[in-house]
């Protein structure tokens, strides 16, 4: 089905590019805008990316005593694991370098701790009923291009649009009812609020695909400037406003 912004910032890189479809596909952009928003994930840390996710209470007959956590699938980087016990008590947990370091014979004297194995995380202690895990983590968006399923849980939520029978991605819901609806476009930060990293890096990549060089490199410069530049607003927005203050006390005489 259509889906608006990401079919504007196509034809958008196709215009700075100055190249038909004939040349640079559809497929090829969907290319470039992947690995340009790959490059975005990595490099930058600020709040739009990040996420909390938080697993279901454990309870007498499902996850006591688990070691393990499975890692959301659009995880980029940690930034904290929390818990907080039937009691309300919260324990964030410390990082391990790996495996090993939680496999040790002093492991029983550790405190809260994790390490990842794949795309899971062993933690210590062992879970206990009530307890309440929290990860926080940067993450990667969804598809440029992704839209949402259509069912009637996204119908009342106003999350799709109504259609007619053959249109691409048309559904009918309910069921026998003869109505038909499309999922709307998912927003998507990087897209919708700030398109310039996003289009700098796939123009940097048509423009290398086309033998440009010398114009790939100067956008995929422009990107990375524009990535360092949303990071440091990020580090002075931390300690915008904050006190520091350094306190002496000489007792000695000279």
């Amino acid at each position: 089905m259509s889906t608006p912004l990401y079919d504007a910032l196509v034809t958008k890189i196709r215009t700075w590019v100055n190249r038909d479809s004939n040349v640079i596909t559809d497929a090829l952009i969907a290319d470039f805008l992947d690995y340009s928003a790959d490059l975005c994930y990595r490099k930058l840390r600020i709040p739009p990316l990040e996420y909390t996710h938080t697993y279901e209470t454990i309870t007498a007959l499902s996850g006591l005593g688990e070691t393990e956590l499975t890692v959301p699938p659009d995880l980029s980087e940690f930034i904290q694991l929390r818990k907080t016990d039937a009691d309300g008590n919260s324990y964030v947990f410390d990082e391990r370098t790996s495996l090993l370091a939680m496999q040790d014979h002093d492991h029983d004297k550790q405190s809260e701790s994790f390490a990842r194995r794949g795309s899971t995380l062993v933690f210590y202690p062992a879970a206990k009923v009530g307890d309440i895990y929290e990860m926080h983590y940067y993450r990667r968006l969804p598809d440029m291009d992704a839209v949402y399923e259509v069912n009637e849980t996204n119908r009342l939520a106003a999350l799709n649009t109504i259609s007619t029978s053959g249109a691409t991605g048309a559904v009918e819901t309910p069921a026998s009812s003869g109505n038909y609806y499309v999922g709307n476009e998912v927003p998507n930060w990087l897209r919708d609020e700030n398109e310039r990293i996003l289009l700098w890096g796939a123009v940097a990549y048509a423009f290398d695909y086309v033998g440009e060089d010398e114009r790939a490199a100067k956008f995929n410069a422009q990107q990375l400037q524009g990535i360092q530049e949303l990071n440091q607003e990020e580090e002075l927005r931390k300690v915008r406003g904050g006190l520091y203050r350094q306190t002496f006390s000489v007792t000695d005489q000279f």
